[in-house]
């Protein structure tokens, strides 16, 4: 009888170039692609989900890249994303009832123009890309919202910066950092599990993002209070009363 010996099982390849990962392997948050060291030094970067991107990838006039997936998953024309804007604060309103009596323009922009309406705000220039701003000038208020985010990403950062859109009518005192955009981040986590995408708003709480922590906060005075005892502290502190 002749031995026999199990055929070792083949090494899983890098999602980009394919070469073996014999010696270990990167991965970008709780997406399952693999990725080699060499990919991750040398490819740009997909500004939708911050993978490496390969051959088969979109250059947005404005110098971002975008994988196919999160290509195949973007807000480009205004029209879809006016529609995706307002089916995104129609949703907050029925979940949280945050209602504004004067009300939010929406404007979709590039990356130069976003950089543009945040220094007129008198903000410092960001590293890091910036998504979506709220910006009040005497009676206009705006919420910008950069093009090409894949949807999921562009529902989430509407509903953050709409929450500061209702800070700045209703709670014009709260200036503590992290009630503030503590709470912005939590209504963005709860629009993602009304969307039924639990696993989305659990990322949240898992990912490195400078909010994180802010999040965590507002979630623990859920706990202990509910989610209209959230409301109702926000607007205390931010009229003074509390």
């Amino acid at each position: 009888m002749q031995p026999t010996f199990p055929r070792p099982a083949p090494a899983e390849r890098c999602s980009i170039c394919g070469v073996p990962l014999i010696s270990g392997y990167y991965t970008i948050d709780s997406r399952r692609e693999r990725f080699c060291a060499e990919c991750m030094r040398t490819r740009p970067r997909c500004s939708g989900c911050g993978m490496p991107v390969g051959e088969a990838h979109w250059t947005l006039h404005d110098g971002r890249n975008l994988c196919a997936r999160c290509h195949s998953m973007a807000v480009y024309a205004p029209d879809e994303s006016q529609r995706l804007y307002d089916a995104t604060v129609d949703a907050i309103v029925a979940q949280l009832g945050l209602v504004l009596r004067v009300g939010v323009s929406f404007r979709l922009v590039d990356v130069p123009t976003m950089a543009h309406v945040r220094a007129q705000g008198g903000a410092p220039p960001s590293e890091a890309q910036v998504l979506g701003v709220y910006q009040r000038q005497g009676s206009l208020r705006v919420i910008y919202m950069l093009y090409g985010l894949p949807k999921l990403v562009f529902r989430t950062t509407v509903a953050h910066e709409y929450a500061h859109a209702w800070q700045g009518e209703t709670c014009p005192l709260l200036e503590d950092e992290v009630l503030r955009e503590g709470f912005a981040e939590w209504v963005a986590y709860h629009h993602l599990r009304w969307l039924g995408c639990s696993r989305a708003a659990e990322d949240m709480l898992t990912s490195n993002h400078p909010y994180r922590s802010m999040l965590e906060s507002v979630l623990a005075i859920e706990r202990r209070v509910g989610t209209q005892g959230v409301i109702s502290h926000i607007l205390a502190v931010g009229r003074g009363a509390a």
